[in-house]
């Protein structure tokens, strides 16, 4: 269909098919007919010839009327990964119980895609941006990028507090995870992980050594930082070197967890057994048998994340909110 022949229902149609004066109808659409002073007879009248006139909100003039768009940006890392897909899908449940639309931008971890993902939040005139930072990026970069839309930075972050964030206590729990396996008596730790500059990977990095220091059992040697556009590679070949040596590991994210799991069933071993092994996120390997994990609240972490962007932009309060939310170690039953 023509875009051209598409027939919008205006205001004035509703308020002449009702008998009423446009401002009428505008405050009873708008919610406020206690303002107005309009009748409760009047209002029940307008809405439903607005609802059999199928009357549809014009977004873009209600924009340019308030100064905002309703419109919230999600800039993420990797659609396809199922840990930033489902964050998409928690993001976009609860922007729309809000009344808020969602963009999803994108960046497939590339660097170079920031700058047109900043001119495509612009040109679209969204109210704020929930940002996932592409991985190994320099500090200051994006807040370079952004011409000041409020902005609050979701699961990944840098050192210096100088964004809102939400996070989860990354180093705290990497830390409980590793003693865990000196617990469960493991004396030869290893840690697959990502060669980054982010902090949420340098903390769960740190956590893991800190543990195994207390304990007089680090073995820098066991330390498996992977490339992240090779990483299955990496962590396959970390693997043939050391298995062997390694009675317990700790791996910092899903995708890395699936590839060492998978690793280790076809080779054979014996996990909880041979190896004793927590990963972060649910394994999505079929093993038999039931690996604990670190477990982030997402939904809570999506909600937390909207409601504090929501509340800089309502407030244009320039306040920098640090959230951090626990994590859990859990082990699910099969």
């Amino acid at each position: 269909m023509n875009r051209k022949n598409i027939q919008r229902v205006s205001m004035q149609s509703i308020a002449d098919a009702v008998g009423v004066a446009r401002s009428t109808v505008s405050f009873v659409l708008n919610g406020k007919e206690k303002e107005g002073r309009i009748s409760e007879e009047v209002s029940l009248k307008v809405r439903t010839a607005a609802k059999k006139m199928n009357y549809q909100i014009n977004e873009v003039a209600r924009g340019l009327r308030t100064g905002y768009s309703n419109t919230i940006a999600l800039v993420i890392a990797d659609v396809s990964d199922v840990f930033f897909g489902t964050m998409a899908y928690h993001i976009q449940e609860y922007a729309e119980s809000k009344g808020y639309a969602l963009i999803i931008i994108n960046t497939g971890e590339k660097q170079e895609r920031l700058s047109s993902a900043f001119k495509t939040i612009i040109n679209r005139q969204v109210d704020g941006v929930l940002m996932i930072s592409v991985v190994n990026m320099e500090e200051g970069k994006i807040e370079q990028l952004n011409p000041g839309i409020p902005m609050v930075y979701v699961d990944r972050y840098f050192k210096t507090l100088t964004t809102s964030r939400v996070i989860i206590n990354n180093y705290e729990v990497s830390k409980a995870a590793t003693q865990q396996l000196v617990d469960k008596g493991c004396r030869n730790i290893a840690l697959i992980s990502f060669r980054e500059t982010l902090m949420h990977i340098l903390d769960r990095k740190r956590g893991f050594m800190d543990a195994l220091s207390a304990n007089n059992m680090l073995d820098e040697t066991l330390i498996c930082e992977a490339d992240y556009r090779n990483y299955k590679e990496d962590v396959v070949d970390f693997l043939n070197k050391s298995m062997s040596r390694i009675d317990g590991l700790f791996i910092v994210t899903g995708g890395l967890s699936s590839i060492a799991i998978r690793y280790m069933v076809n080779m054979g071993i014996k996990l909880q057994s041979d190896v004793q092994v927590i990963g972060f996120g649910r394994i999505d390997v079929a093993t038999g048998i039931s690996i604990p994990y670190v477990r982030q609240p997402l939904e809570e972490i999506c909600k937390k994340s909207f409601d504090i962007l929501l509340n800089r932009i309502k407030s244009q309060d320039d306040e920098i909110v640090d959230c951090v939310i626990p994590a859990s170690i859990v082990t699910d039953e099969l």
